[in-house]
């Protein structure tokens, strides 16, 4: 009788060698840490003695703010140095290692991937559309990108803020009133994300229009050989920017993520691998020269003491180095406004209608919530203001219903229009305002650069009224 030869078994690789536990691990670690970041500056608030916010790590701040960087080595408002060094990291890694920040680090990319999961599990299918109309829509991120980029730069403030779904989302729920088309936005974002894979990156984000236009000159590559291929074309159908593999033997389509999806779903071994500059990357040498990358631009910043989060003090003073209300901050308290603009606490209760039960230190963002109070910490702009000038504020920091105190600092002048009934051009003529306003930005956003307050806005509104138009 024959003896069958025994065949040695195959050893298995270890499960936190899979390329999908490897990308994943990278993904959840950065979620994590922004997640992390997003709780803790809610928590504790911004400014010098509190949290970094989300904005500190979002390299497209760095894009955003990058003018007036150069042009008077400032930052625009909500932005630090640190976004602008991230921005920088990611530009090289790009350069090096094509569009892995988006597919590996991007925390926003991660939640709508994970969330495409889900949706295939509830659907039953991914719904990936290939018509000519839908790559068309992929160019709307330009647009987007090159709107946001020429009035930003233009006007000096953020005006996508105001509808930034990354942001609304690490804000966790706060600030709804502040930013309700943000809100709206991620609504959209996270139903379509369950439907269309990376809905929001596809076609509406701006840093990843970025990313994939410096991409295309990246090093490495997607590589394909013909030599085993089988033309199933389970790539296409596992990549989710259904990119065409099969018509070319080196992937440099802008919309590339580097997932590597396609290279962990190809039933032949070596027909599709990820190359750069005459090496081969297996996912775990992709994932480090990633992370390597990052930290160590982020560590010689700090070394350099570059590397800046968070505001280093509080200012009072304008650029001409005169005490200005408009530097003031929701995460001040009323203790450092009485220091800094020299003005007693006590006048500061009395003109703001606070009760003496409100502890000093307490931020002004934080008054209405802790203390059940109907108070506005834009109204303390136009307190301080009044003081400056020598005169008694006009309107208390103290809000009540009705009247045109429901305008509000964080409100546009169309929604100041809308819901006052008040012709945004009545508003702007009352104010002797000649230069051109962006109607859609946040009045708080432009007014003070006007030399006008938010009571400035009311004024407009309550003589509207009062004349019976």
């Amino acid at each position: 009788m024959a003896l069958t030869q025994i065949q040695p078994l195959k050893s298995r690789k270890a499960w936190y060698r899979s390329p999908v536990v490897i990308r994943q691990g990278v993904m959840i670690f950065f979620f994590l840490f922004l997640l992390h970041v997003a709780y803790d500056h809610q928590l504790r608030g911004g400014g010098p003695k509190g949290s970094p916010s989300i904005e500190a790590y979002c390299p497209f701040g760095g894009i955003e703010t990058l003018y007036q960087f150069i042009t008077t080595g400032g930052f625009i408002r909500h932005i630090e140095p640190s976004a602008l060094i991230l921005m920088g990291a990611v530009l090289i890694l790009t350069l090096v290692l094509s569009r892995g920040f988006c597919g590996w680090i991007c925390p926003f990319g991660s939640l709508q991937e994970w969330l495409g999961m889900i949706g295939r599990r509830i659907f039953g299918k991914r719904y990936n559309p290939t018509a000519p109309w839908e790559k068309r829509l992929r160019a709307l991120k330009y647009v987007i990108l090159a709107l946001i980029v020429f009035f930003t730069w233009r006007l000096g403030t953020l005006v996508f803020r105001p509808y930034d779904p990354f942001l609304a989302f690490f804000h966790l729920g706060n600030g709804f009133r502040e930013m309700p088309y943000a809100y709206a936005a991620l609504g959209g974002v996270l139903l379509g994300s369950l439907k269309v894979d990376r809905f929001f990156c596809k076609y509406a984000c701006p840093l990843g229009a970025v990313i994939g236009l410096i991409g295309k000159v990246g090093l490495t590559r997607i590589a394909r050989t013909d030599d085993g291929c089988k033309g199933c074309n389970v790539c296409q159908k596992s990549c989710f920017a259904h990119i065409e593999f099969l018509s070319t033997n080196k992937i440099n389509d802008a919309e590339c993520n580097h997932c590597l999806e396609c290279v962990t779903s190809c039933p032949k071994p070596n027909v599709l691998t990820l190359r750069g500059g005459g090496w081969k990357f297996s996912h775990g040498a992709y994932a480090a020269l990633l992370l390597a990358g990052l930290f160590t631009t982020i560590g010689l910043s700090q070394m350099w003491g570059k590397w800046r989060t968070q505001p280093v003090a509080v200012a009072f003073t304008n650029a001409s180095g005169k005490l200005d209300a408009g530097q003031i901050r929701g995460w001040m308290t009323l203790s450092e406004i009485s220091e800094g603009y020299r003005l007693p606490l006590s006048t500061l209760y009395a003109q703001a209608h606070l009760p003496s039960s409100v502890d000093s230190a307490t931020r002004l963002n934080q008054i209405a919530g802790k203390y059940k109070l109907q108070f506005d910490p834009d109204g303390m702009r136009d307190v301080v203001s009044g003081l400056l000038s020598g005169t008694s504020a006009r309107k208390p920091a103290m809000t009540h219903s009705g009247g045109s105190d429901e305008v509000k600092g964080f409100m546009s002048l169309n929604e100041v229009s809308a819901k006052t009934g008040v012709p945004a051009g009545f508003i702007l003529k009352a104010m002797e305002i000649k230069a051109p306003v962006n109607a859609s930005q946040p009045l708080r956003e432009w007014m003070h650069a006007q030399g006008k307050s938010i009571q400035d806005v009311r004024d407009a509104v309550a003589s509207y009224k009062a004349s019976g138009k």
